[in-house]
């Protein structure tokens, strides 16, 4: 073989075992971890996926002499933590379209960081190929029509910080905006006394774990009053063309 020929498979060698640096080609900050891509399916605006992906994450690993799972952890299993995005990427053109923030919302300090299992068993999260109680690696964005505008375009993130209450939000793909969005609820919450108040949030206790009554309408209800709590009633439905939902919440002493 000549120079030239053993130049040309010396650079085919290098090239074939150049692993993909994801993070550059999407212009990710440094320190930036992908742990999840999902292509989707649209027509209007193709070459277009979901990147989950952590700023320098720390690896949880779980106690696993434990065998029974702690509430927590049903959310957790073993998990990395850290800030959280998810961005909207052109797969052909290697952009970032739009990015959004996964913060914890529900906690005082709206801190920017979350929990994201890499393995854990089934319950909250979709784990292929395992049975019972057995451990795997979760597909986080699984996405389906969570919404119920006829696309399979959304997943949910879940957060049990104790044995009552689970946080849930919805990420999905507007093909209208062309972008990533973080759903919002926006509930009219009538208190004791009648008192009425109007809250929009990204995060609604249990919501993305139900299941709708009929298209685009949720009806259920949490009781807390065992623990000294209330009695939480919930009605939502979904406005299309808003892209948001709305409903209202009773809470009940």
């Amino acid at each position: 073989m000549n120079i030239t020929g053993t130049l040309l498979a010396c650079i085919a060698l290098l090239t074939l075992h150049t692993p993909q640096r994801m993070q550059v080609d999407y212009e990710f900050p440094p320190g930036a971890r992908v742990i999840e891509t999902r292509a989707i399916n649209t027509k209007a605006h193709p070459n277009r996926a979901l990147v989950l992906w952590m700023l320098r994450p720390t690896t949880n690993p779980r106690d696993e002499t434990d065998e029974i799972y702690t509430c927590p952890e049903e959310t957790r299993g073993s998990y990395y933590s850290g800030p959280t995005r998810v961005s909207l990427v052109d797969t052909a053109t290697r952009r970032v379209i739009n990015t959004v923030e996964i913060k914890q919302e529900y906690n005082e300090e709206s801190e920017d960081s979350f929990d994201i299992p890499y393995k854990i068993h089934r319950g909250h999260y979709h784990v292929n190929g395992v049975r019972g109680q057995d451990e795997g690696r979760p597909t986080i964005i699984s996405v389906r029509d969570y919404n119920g505008d006829g696309l399979a375009h959304e997943f949910a993130l879940f957060d049990a910080q104790a044995c009552m209450g689970l946080q849930t939000t919805l990420i999905g793909y507007s093909e209208r905006q062309d972008k990533v969005i973080q759903y919002e609820t926006v509930l009219e919450i009538i208190a004791e006394g009648n008192k009425r108040s109007v809250e929009t949030r990204r995060w609604v206790d249990y919501f993305f774990g139900q299941k709708p009554v009929a298209p685009r309408y949720w009806k259920y209800s949490i009781d807390y009053r065992g623990r000294g709590g209330t009695l939480d009633s919930y009605e939502i439905r979904y406005d299309p063309v808003r892209e948001k939902f709305e409903g209202k919440l009773i809470v009940q002493p």
